[in-house]
């Protein structure tokens, strides 16, 4: 993207590596992963000639944040703007043409285009600064300095189903810098941003502790009746257990989305009916969505909403949930997939003048073995029997039941684009699985429906062998640079500012100035001032 400036016409061009440079514009979004090289040219021109003192090229990473129930004007709308990443490219002095005089100034001639090469790698973490608030776990700051990706672009080429009020964007800046005309300070010449986005690699988490207060539902039971009034026939139970993570596979750089691998959900029924006589229901259709949640705040979230608690997210949270349907299942009536079980006899307490060796359990009876009544010959579904000796709850103890166990196969749309599940300071996403089962009671008019609510992960691939690659090359730390010739950069571009001095208005520019002992590192936080009144009573009454 350049970016021309009316007063001393300078011309800034952002190219990356892998442009189409006869193309028309625009020019399509790079998507990168962790550990990808991020790599090209600055091209800066003028068309007179400009004194200049130096060139700032670095990747930023943002994120904002608005509230949408505010009671005001949109103007009025309180956000917040948090800057969790910067890396300064070092640029030698030797990149730059002969001084024009003895104040070390250099000249910006028509015709002579200033060209800066720049190399940064997609980083896997944040440094520990990035989350300096309070919390309520330790958990939260390992999970908020982890590479957020990139949300709520309005160039992705398909929906995210985010909300337009939180969005987390990267890009590369370029600055030119020079002296100002009315005063001795520096000031902004030029500036430019080409924006790109970062979908990260990341690493299955284990299954959630679904407490029973929580809005996850894994297990749903009903009772089966012939009718609205009429007598109880027994009770069926839904279970799911927590699949696998939707693994996203490493993005082209700049091309289509690569379609994720499926993923099996698998679905257990139980029926404990009343009488021997009852049959078990047939089952119906089968439907699943994906819900995703995504949560953003203006301040920093103590805690992760993970929907296990009463009050599922800080005051200050909002949530948006969107839902989509994924490709429909059928469990076919005429391969109802029930296997019946008949429990093995339990042992009554005996007096302790009994032998001990009348108390030993005998073999396995061939009666406890599962019985299947028919054998699923659908597409989508394969069905077993469950085995014997799952435990038999109260209601069923001693009694035959009957169970089902249905693994379902299900794709993330290709008409979506999916964003990996994290956590940052401001901004959430996650995922629930909404499974529906109809099931027919034999003799009953209307069907019911039994339903789930199960959490699900999304994750991203990294490239094979990229991370290996990246430590072998010795650029696992950050790195810093002095001065010397651009033929010494190579390896060692991508380097942290640790500094902090620097951070981004409601317009995109930069501004910092320099650093004194006492000052905040990054990140730092622009807000509203009523936000930043708020905060300085806090502090207040906390003294």
């Amino acid at each position: 993207m350049g970016h021309h400036t009316p007063t001393t016409l300078q011309t800034i061009e952002i190219s990356l590596s892998g442009d189409n440079h006869s193309a028309k514009a625009p020019r399509p979004v790079h998507t990168y992963t962790t550990y990808d090289d991020i790599r090209s040219h600055v091209t800066i021109s003028a068309l007179t000639p400009t004194p200049f003192s130096h060139v700032e090229v670095f990747l930023l990473g943002t994120t904002r944040t608005a509230h949408t129930d505010h009671a005001g004007t949109f103007i009025d709308e309180p956000y917040v703007t948090h800057t969790f990443l910067r890396m300064d490219m070092p640029i030698p002095r030797s990149a730059y043409p002969s001084p024009s005089g003895s104040n070390d100034a250099y000249l910006l001639n028509p015709g002579c285009p200033l060209h800066i090469p720049f190399h940064f790698v997609v980083p896997a973490r944040l440094l520990p600064h990035a989350c300096r608030h309070e919390h309520s776990s330790a958990s939260v700051p390992e999970a908020h300095t982890r590479l957020p990706p990139s949300l709520g672009s309005f160039f992705l080429p398909r929906d995210d189903l985010a909300f337009e009020r939180a969005n987390i964007s990267y890009s590369i800046c370029a600055k030119l810098i020079g002296p100002s005309q009315t005063s001795k300070s520096l000031k902004t010449l030029a500036y430019a941003t080409r924006r790109f986005h970062i979908v990260p690699a990341s690493e299955e988490a284990p299954p959630l502790l679904v407490l029973k207060e929580s809005q996850y539902v894994l297990s749903k039971s009903k009772t089966v009746r012939k009718g609205m009034f009429r007598g109880k026939l027994g009770t069926i139970t839904l279970t799911a257990s927590q699949p696998r993570a939707f693994s996203l596979p490493p993005p082209r750089i700049c091309g289509p989305l690569i379609p994720s691998p499926p993923l099996d959900l698998t679905l257990t029924l139980r029926f404990d009916p009343t009488d021997t006589s009852c049959a078990p229901p047939r089952l119906g259709a089968l439907s699943t969505w994906i819900s995703a949640t995504t949560v953003h705040s203006i301040e920093p979230a103590s805690r992760i909403p993970n929907q296990e608690l009463g009050s599922q997210y800080d005051s200050h949270s909002r949530a948006f949930e969107a839902c989509v349907a994924l490709p429909a299942q059928d469990v076919p009536a005429a391969a109802t997939p029930w296997g019946r079980v008949v429990p093995a006899p339990k042992y009554e307490r005996r007096d302790s003048g009994y032998s001990t060796a009348g108390s030993l359990p005998p073999s396995p009876s061939p009666e406890s073995s599962p019985t299947p009544l028919a054998a699923s010959t659908g597409p989508h579904a394969s069905v077993s029997a469950a085995s014997a000796n799952e435990d038999v709850d109260e209601v069923g103890q001693n009694k035959p039941y009957y169970t089902a166990t249905i693994a379902v196969r299900l794709v993330l749309p290709p008409s979506k684009t999916w964003i990996p599940t994290f956590h940052s300071c401001f901004v959430s996403r996650f995922y629930t699985l909404l499974v529906e089962v109809v099931v027919h009671p034999p003799g009953a008019t209307m069907p019911f429906v039994l339903s789930l609510r199960v959490p699900v992960q999304v994750i991203g691939q990294g490239r094979e062998g990229k991370e290996e690659a990246f430590v072998a090359g010795g650029r696992a730390r950050s790195v810093g640079m002095g001065e010397g010739d651009i033929g010494g950069l190579e390896g060692v571009w991508d380097g942290y500012i640790a500094d902090g001095r620097h951070s981004v208005d409601g317009d995109g520019d930069c501004w910092g100035d320099d650093m004194r002992p006492g000052d905040k590192l990054l990140p730092e936080y622009v807000a509203l001032d009523y936000v930043r009144r708020r905060r300085r009573r806090r502090e207040g009454g906390e003294r």
